[in-house]
C-alpha cells in the first residue's frame, strides 16, 4: 500500500523551499543577471588573435567579474518584505534562497569564462581572477544584504550597483603599495592577501545579514523567563 507524503508532512523547512522553488520566477529579478550573461558572452565571442596578450585576457576576466558582480546584486531585491501579511517563508528563507540562486546562475558563468580564456592566460591567473571574482561577488552581495537588513530596502539592487561600479573604481585607483589590480608579479601576494580579506569581510556580513533577527530576542527571552523572580 503506497501512502503519499504531502510536503507540510515532511517539515516547515521542507515547505518553505519548495514554495520558494515554485514562485522563484516571480520572486527573483533576473532580467539584470540576463542582460550580464549577454554581454559577458559577447565578450567571450571576440575574435581573439592567436598572438593575443595575456594581460587583456586577465582584464577582460575582470570585467566579466565586475559584470556578474552587478548582475547577482540585484538577487535579493524582496517586494514581498513589504507585504504586511503572514508569508509562508521567513525573511531569512527567501535571502538564503536568492543567494543559492545567485551562485547557481554566475559560478557556471565564471566558469565558462575561464575555459575561454584558459588558452591565453596561464594556470596560476585563471586562480588569482577566480579569487577577484569571489571577493567582488561576496562584496556586492554583503552590500545588497546590508541594505536590505539594514536600511529596510526591499529592492537594494539600484544601490548596490552604484556601489560595485564606485568600489571596483577605488580598488581600481589605488596606488602601487595598496594595488589590488596588479599584473606584477612580486605584487601578487600582498594584493591576493587584501582580495582574500575582502571576501571573509564579505562572507562575515553575509552570515551576519542572514540570521533570524528575532532569533537574539527569543533567547534574551527566555534567559528572563528563566532567571525572573
Amino acid at each position: 500500500m503506497n501512502v503519499s507524503i504531502s510536503p507540510a508532512s515532511r517539515g516547515p523547512r521542507f515547505a518553505q523551499f519548495l514554495q520558494l522553488a515554485r514562485m522563484s520566477g516571480r520572486l527573483t529579478r533576473w532580467q539584470p543577471a540576463a542582460g550580464a550573461t549577454v554581454i559577458v558572452a559577447l565578450l567571450l565571442a571576440w575574435p581573439w588573435d592567436a598572438d593575443a596578450s595575456w594581460k587583456l585576457g586577465v582584464w577582460s576576466l575582470r570585467a566579466i567579474a565586475v559584470l556578474l558582480t552587478l548582475g547577482g546584486g540585484f538577487a535579493l531585491d524582496d517586494a514581498a518584505a513589504e507585504i504586511v501579511a503572514s508569508s509562508p517563508t521567513t525573511l531569512r528563507a527567501r535571502m538564503l534562497f536568492r543567494l543559492g540562486l545567485s551562485l547557481a546562475w554566475a559560478v557556471p558563468v565564471w566558469g565558462v569564462s575561464l575555459l575561454v580564456m584558459a588558452p591565453w592566460i596561464a594556470p596560476v591567473w585563471l586562480l588569482w581572477s577566480s579569487l577577484e571574482f569571489a571577493a567582488l561577488f561576496a562584496a556586492g552581495l554583503s552590500v545588497a544584504a546590508l541594505m536590505a537588513r539594514w536600511y529596510g530596502q526591499s529592492e537594494p539592487g539600484t544601490v548596490t550597483s552604484t556601489a560595485v561600479v564606485g568600489g571596483w573604481l577605488v580598488i581600481f585607483a589605488l596606488p602601487g603599495p595598496l594595488a589590488m589590480f596588479t599584473l606584477r608579479p612580486q605584487d601578487l601576494g600582498p594584493a591576493h592577501v587584501r582580495w582574500g580579506l575582502l571576501l571573509g569581510l564579505g562572507a562575515v556580513v553575509l552570515w551576519a545579514t542572514s540570521r533570524d533577527p528575532s532569533h537574539g530576542r527569543r533567547r534574551r527571552g527566555l534567559i528572563t523567563t528563566r532567571y525572573a523572580p
